[in-house]
């Protein structure tokens, strides 16, 4: 489990190297990067005060919190550079997958199928939910890939 974030972690990092080098944001998804936030910002409202969903050895003590903090700072500083800072690069026509679609069907799962782990239904819904937008926060990308007819950056 732990294993997982640290390379969720190393992935966002590969991502920002990729932006630094190419001083470009083309052929990145906003739009996968805002579900990704979402879903890292779904899963610490649970593991920042709860152990339900957290390794029961010592990584889950911090450092398991710790990788999903850098992962959504890096997000953050990419989601600048997509709408700030190198926004002419941005590929805004092509990036437009409605989201909101996606994220009404992962809230609905995560409260009929959350487990008990924490044993308070609204955390356990929260993270559920978090694990569900994770898994569809790829389609974005994808659309994008799509509409750009198929032409992507290697680490993208």
């Amino acid at each position: 489990l732990t294993l997982s974030v640290v390379f969720q972690c190393f992935g966002m990092a590969l991502l920002a190297v990729q932006v630094l080098l190419k001083q470009s944001v083309a052929g990145i998804s906003a739009r996968a990067l805002q579900l990704d936030a979402a879903a890292i910002c779904l899963r610490l409202s649970s593991t920042t005060w709860l152990n339900g969903y957290l390794p029961v050895d010592m990584t889950g003590d911090w450092i398991f919190q710790l990788f999903d903090v850098v992962s959504l700072m890096i997000l953050g500083w990419l989601l600048f550079q997509a709408f700030v800072k190198h926004q002419h690069t941005y590929q805004a026509s092509e990036d437009t997958m409605p989201i909101s679609f996606l994220l009404f069907p992962c809230f609905v799962s995560a409260v009929v199928l959350h487990a008990d782990m924490n044993a308070r239904p609204v955390f356990d819904a929260l993270w559920m939910a978090g694990l569900f937008v994770s898994a569809v926060a790829v389609l974005p990308q994808l659309w994008l890939i799509a509409q750009s007819h198929n032409r992507c950056e290697a680490l993208t």
